[in-house]
């Protein structure tokens, strides 16, 4: 930005999406700026410029970023994301950090105050604008979002057209003029004017990491039963959700032994892990993850677990003990309906139920459900050493 570009920033001062901030201000005065813009309709902050518009700068921009990244993460419920960029005004160093209307409205402080924005400042919200803001939330989805700069062109129109034949018996045809092809697409919510959403580029894209660099799985196995600096093996698997579910669940074939049971007289090899687990667990982490976070979904294989680690915490008010009992909210329900059309899951909500049955069925230990920070975790615990007879 010009000097006169933030000449003109200060003349404007605070406005309904613009405030000004010390960079000496206290985490909670810049936490509750963040969740007006968030719960409003987004805004900027410009930290080093103070209150009465002098440009008294970031003495130390790496630390203000981090500053800003940590307060962001912990001082604000949901975790929120900015963008964070450097301007340089007239010899002193700013930072503008722009927030976007918030996709989980409402957010609250750590105290469990909610604002909002009101003219060139910010207010508690009432009970009315948070029931509202829950609402509005539930009528959107992220995987309903608009990709800009794609179209047909990044479509895998074999893919589409034998998904077509699969899930609605409809004859395979590979030369439909481009107008059937966009209304199909568009009916299933999959592109929304000329252009994909994240559903459609996930499920039909010819190459979803273009644009969706992160929508991808990492693979690791490391020596022993923690992360240390012995890697066994390391792979990055994309491509279309059905194919990142194949390729994973080829790979973990790989690396998980057979066990040894005895049928009768008769010894017989199975599976460590059984394949449904592995599916139910792997396709769980696909479609519930949150998009919006810019992380792949990892699968870390120790050497008496399994751990899949799905970016996004639980969606709000749903629990770890909700999620047990087969009690679920649908993050992404277009990319559920069309994983379900797929018959790679059931909009049933049982998946977690069936695999907590499928470890008691086959006698190991129970699994265990996790939300972290930013994450949810599955850990399937593979059987002990011992038990491990004839194997590959």
């Amino acid at each position: 930005m010009t000097a006169d570009e933030i000449a003109q920033v200060v003349q404007d001062g605070e406005t309904m999406y613009a405030e000004f901030k010390s960079a000496a201000a206290r985490p909670e005065s810049l936490a509750t700026t963040f969740i007006s813009f968030l719960n409003t309709e987004g805004g900027v902050l410009w930290l080093g410029i103070e209150d009465d518009g002098t440009v008294s700068g970031v003495a130390d921009v790496d630390a203000a970023r981090q500053r800003v990244d940590q307060i962001l993460a912990n001082n604000i419920t949901p975790r929120a994301a900015a963008f964070v960029e450097q301007v340089d005004a007239g010899g002193r160093r700013l930072l503008k950090i722009t927030l976007s209307r918030g996709l989980d409205r409402p957010y609250y402080t750590q105290r469990g105050q909610c604002y909002v924005r009101q003219n060139s400042g910010k207010r508690l919200a009432s009970r009315e604008e948070i029931r509202r803001m829950y609402m509005a939330v539930r009528s959107f989805f992220f995987d309903e979002s608009v990709l800009t700069g794609t179209g047909l062109a990044d479509v895998d129109l074999p893919f589409f057209s034998a998904f077509l034949a699969a899930a609605y018996g409809v004859t395979e045809d590979t030369h439909r003029p481009e107008e059937e092809l966009t209304r199909l697409l568009r009916n299933l919510k999959c592109m929304a004017g000329d252009e994909l959403t994240v559903a459609g580029a996930l499920l039909f894209g010819r190459q979803p990491q273009r644009m969706l660099p992160t929508a991808r799985m990492e693979f690791a196995r490391f020596e022993g039963t923690v992360a240390g600096e012995t890697i066994l093996d390391r792979k990055t698997i994309e491509g279309r959700l059905p194919q990142q579910l194949e390729q994973m669940e080829s790979l973990l074939r790989l690396h998980l032994r057979d066990a040894g049971v005895i049928r009768g007289f008769e010894p017989e090899l199975q599976a460590e892990l059984p394949p449904e687990m592995l599916r139910e667990s792997l396709t769980n982490a696909l479609v519930h993850r949150d998009y919006s976070l810019s992380a792949p979904v990892r699968v870390i294989l120790f050497e008496d677990r399994l751990e899949i680690h799905s970016p996004g915490q639980l969606p709000n008010g749903v629990t770890v003990d909700n999620v047990r009992a087969g009690i679920h909210v649908e993050r992404n329900p277009i990319i559920l309906s069309l994983m379900s059309k797929l018959g790679l899951m059931t909009r049933l909500g049982t998946g977690i139920v069936r695999i907590f049955r499928l470890a008691a069925e086959r006698g190991l230990p129970e699994p265990a459900l996790e939300e972290r920070v930013a994450e949810f975790v599955v850990t399937l615990y593979r059987m002990p050493l011992p038990a491990r007879s004839l194997e590959q």
